[in-house]
Parts: C-alpha cells; structure tokens; sequence
C-alpha cells in the first residue's frame, strides 16, 4: 500500500462514519417532519365526510404541541447540518 493510500484510507473511514450518522440524523429529522405533516392535516383535513369526527382544542394546547414540534424540528436539524459540515471537512480532506 503506498503512503497515499495509506494516508487516504482514514479520510475515507471518517467520511463513511459522517455519511452514516448524517443518515441517522435525517432519519430523525424526517420523523419530525412526520409529525409536522401530520399536525397539519389533523387541523385541516382534505376531504369531510358527513360523519366525520368533530375535534376540539384550547389554543393553549395547540401552542404547546407546535411549540414542542419546532424544539423537536430543531433539534433534529443541528445534527443533520453538523454531520454535513463534517462530511464535507472529511471529504474535503480525502480530495487534498
């Protein structure tokens, strides 16, 4: 193995273990996404039927399950963004 193989060969591992955990933080984002989406459609619902169920919220309730969704939102994207930049710095390296 020559000295640039050998130099490269720990770039690449670092670049597949960032690319792993950036599939696990998007995986998680996506999930929050879920509950955004699914949020959305419990507030409004694209076909009522005659014998739909009627739901009732306090403001209050809704603020806080969005709320709660936003930290959730955000907590899921720092990761995602920080395992791109990282992903990008080890990749960055296994180029140079």
């Amino acid at each position: 193995m020559t000295k640039s193989n050998r130099a490269s060969a720990p770039s690449l591992h670092k670049a597949s273990s960032h690319a792993l955990q950036l599939d696990d933080d998007f995986c998680n984002l996506k999930q929050a996404l879920r509950a955004v989406a699914c949020l959305e459609g419990l507030l409004s619902p694209v076909h009522r039927a005659a014998h739909y169920e009627e739901f009732s919220f306090e403001p209050g309730d809704l603020r806080a399950l969005v709320a709660l969704i936003n930290a959730e939102l955000v907590r899921c994207t720092e990761p995602v963004d920080s395992s791109i930049r990282s992903l990008r710095k080890a990749l960055k390296h296994k180029v140079h």
